[in-house]
């Protein structure tokens, strides 16, 4: 009876893996904020989770000239941004882009973002044994929700 239930537990085992992929990469909630004229960048947000340790390396659109991958931290009493080369993405955790301090910013943006617009946005995710993915995934654009709302941390502070 016993062995029953051990290859029960392997056939399961060997399903789920074939179900979810060896390079599986999951995209979640992607989106950007309308532009105002004059605009030449706007951040993308996204969930991105790997089913193995993998590294986010490029991301490109057509809509921008560039769009970097970057790191956010206060310098000297302000906030500043640095590129960075690419971002680790743990096995089976969503890291969010556009929340603590990563974001990937579109920069030279060819057109202006109108609302209800889907952004064509390829990822290129490269895994420990250097096998790259590309991801193919579009962003909606959102209206701009302009308020009197500032973040710190993990408090919404609204100063009306």
């Amino acid at each position: 009876m016993m062995w029953r239930k051990f290859v029960g537990m392997l056939l399961l085992g060997a399903a789920s893996n074939a179900w979810a992929g060896a390079y599986d990469v999951l995209v979640e909630n992607a989106w950007l904020r309308e532009s105002v004229p004059g605009q030449s960048s706007a951040s993308l947000q996204l969930h991105l989770t790997s089913t193995r340790p993998a590294r986010l390396v490029a991301v490109a659109t057509p809509l921008a000239e560039a769009v970097k991958i970057q790191r956010l931290f206060a310098g000297q009493g302000k906030l500043k941004a640095r590129e960075v080369g690419s971002q680790r993405l743990p096995r089976n955790r969503a890291v969010v882009f556009g929340e603590r301090g990563i974001e990937l910013m579109l920069t030279g943006l060819k057109h202006p973002l109108n609302v209800g617009d889907h952004i064509p946005i390829t990822l290129t995710v490269e895994f420990a044994n250097k096998h790259t993915r590309k991801v193919e995934v579009e962003a909606e654009v959102r209206a701009l929700d302009l308020s009197y709302m500032h973040y710190s941390g993990d408090e919404v502070h609204d100063h009306r």
